[in-house]
């Protein structure tokens, strides 16, 4: 029977000799009990931690070590926040060497390693990003996440134990938290397809998308009116009266259209060229947009010059800080085709990039997908085909709208079947020189953070092309909203 009573210290040593003797359960409950008379104890949560672990209790152990990871005052300086770094590159290589030093005295905080590897997949450090993962796995095979970086590299024979892992926790899917729940299912359809499992895949796909959708606020009717208002404040006439008063910048090159249309491509292939900096899914325009005096909800509060030239100065100056030097500099946000309109007005020499996918094919490639950011519209195939039309109409609208050379249009499916034709009539549209290194995009080491980055790391492939048509009798509400059927 343990003294309550004894000091921290006293439990400390008694434990360490427990542990030692091979006595792990009672070693653990004796840490407990240290931790509880100095819960600001750093070792003996460490030490829990390891024993936890040697006891096949991975998400605790792996608690104890974040609990010791916020005490451990040798990690105040290096835990730096990522966010406000100006690239993506900069904010993975920062996540690296935050890793690093964690692991350095944490080897076995699974959440590191992860982390870890997401970052080196980002870089396109594939190999490192697998021995990674796999090793986060071996501390803590409970955590879906930590099999995205498997299930999205390598050939379907090489994840096999990753699948069967993933098979095993939704045999008690119940015990994990609505996010994981959501994960799983979705990793698992991702699994099912690649290995032409089908109807195994969808109905993964089904549940973990209404998981999702129950878990976030989507308030559809106000989207919807949002796009078409955009439509009605901006006008040929409007457009027109407000033409030439923008911030004059080259620089600046958009990527619009919807997710998983193929717009990473794009950027990938446009990026290769030494003159081009590709700098990922910014929210600089939307950003300033809302905060120059545009109105909170764009398009209210839309205002003309002089407010058309700060904005568009305000931008190029920001994406300027990125790459000086660069002669175009890529925004690849899709949902900048809110803003096609407002980009011409206040950045008239701006590129602007639409790129298009079959409708089918991009809506199930979004349905097939757990987004990372606010992407409200895609958990639920009647909403996600809504939203599609909305998006559909507002693109006709702008093509009727703005001048024929503020802004091209690209076929997915076109630039698949003929990459060197297309990529020569991307790289004149936005007034460079030939380049071959854009045809060999796969090579090139820029950071990706989208959910294309393995796909952008291979030479081109056509199987992407009719992907929905497996699913096409589950996804009839999709395509009685698309007008489909």
């Amino acid at each position: 029977m343990i003294d309550r009573n004894q000091n921290a210290g006293s439990l400390f040593a008694l434990a360490e000799a427990k542990r030692r003797s091979g006595q792990k359960e009672e070693a653990a409950v004796l840490y407990e009990q240290v931790l509880a008379a100095a819960p600001a104890a750093l070792e003996p949560r460490i030490a829990l931690g390891h024993v936890l672990l040697q006891l096949g209790r991975p998400r605790r152990a792996m608690a104890a070590f974040e609990e010791a990871i916020q005490l451990d005052p040798h990690l105040k300086k290096v835990l730096r926040d990522a966010d406000p770094f100006a690239t993506e590159e900069a904010r993975c290589h920062v996540v690296l060497e935050n890793c690093q030093h964690i692991l350095a005295r944490y080897p076995n905080y699974a959440e590191a390693h992860y982390r870890k590897a997401s970052a080196l997949l980002s870089l396109g450090r594939i190999p490192e990003a697998r021995r990674e993962s796999e090793y986060a796995l071996v501390l803590n095979p409970t955590i879906p996440t930590y099999y995205h970086v498997l299930l999205h590299t390598g050939r379907p024979e090489q994840n096999v134990n990753a699948v069967a892992a993933l098979e095993q926790l939704a045999q008690c899917e119940e015990e994990l938290e609505a996010q994981d729940r959501a994960t799983l299912h979705f990793l698992l359809a991702k699994a099912y397809e690649d290995q032409g499992r089908t109807d195994g895949a969808f109905q993964h796909l089904e549940q973990g998308n209404a998981i999702k959708r129950g878990m976030i606020t989507y308030d559809e009717a106000r989207e919807l009116s949002r796009i078409q208002a955009t439509a009605a404040a901006f006008t040929p006439e409007r457009l027109s009266s407000s033409r030439n008063t923008g911030f004059e910048s080259q620089q600046p090159v958009f990527i619009i259209g919807m997710p998983r249309s193929g717009t990473t491509l794009v950027e990938q292939i446009l990026a290769s060229h030494p003159d081009v900096f590709g700098a990922g899914e910014l929210t600089y325009f939307s950003d300033l947009t809302a905060a120059g005096g545009m109105g909170s909800v764009f398009p209210a509060g839309f205002e003309m010059p002089p407010a058309l030239r700060r904005l568009g100065e305000q931008y190029a100056g920001k994406i300027r800080a990125l790459a000086p030097e660069a002669k175009r500099i890529i925004d690849k946000q899709p949902l900048n085709f809110l803003y096609a309109g407002l980009i011409h007005l206040t950045l008239p020499q701006a590129r602007i990039i639409h790129v298009k996918r079959d409708p089918l094919d991009t809506c199930y490639s979004c349905y097939a997908l757990s987004f990372g950011g606010e992407v409200g519209f895609a958990y639920n195939q009647a909403e996600l085909g809504r939203y599609y039309k909305a998006y559909e109409a507002l693109m006709t609208h702008w093509r009727s709208a703005l001048p024929s050379e503020a802004m091209l249009e690209v076929e997915y499916e076109e630039l698949v079947n003929d990459l060197p034709g297309q990529t020569r009539r991307l790289i004149k549209y936005c007034g460079l020189e030939w380049d071959a290194r854009c045809l060999a995009f796969h090579e090139s080491k820029r950071t990706v953070l989208t959910a294309s980055v393995n796909q952008v790391r291979q030479p081109l492939y056509k199987k992407s092309i009719g992907r929905a048509q497996a699913y096409a009798a589950q996804l009839a509400p999709l395509r009685q909203a698309l007008g489909l059927l």
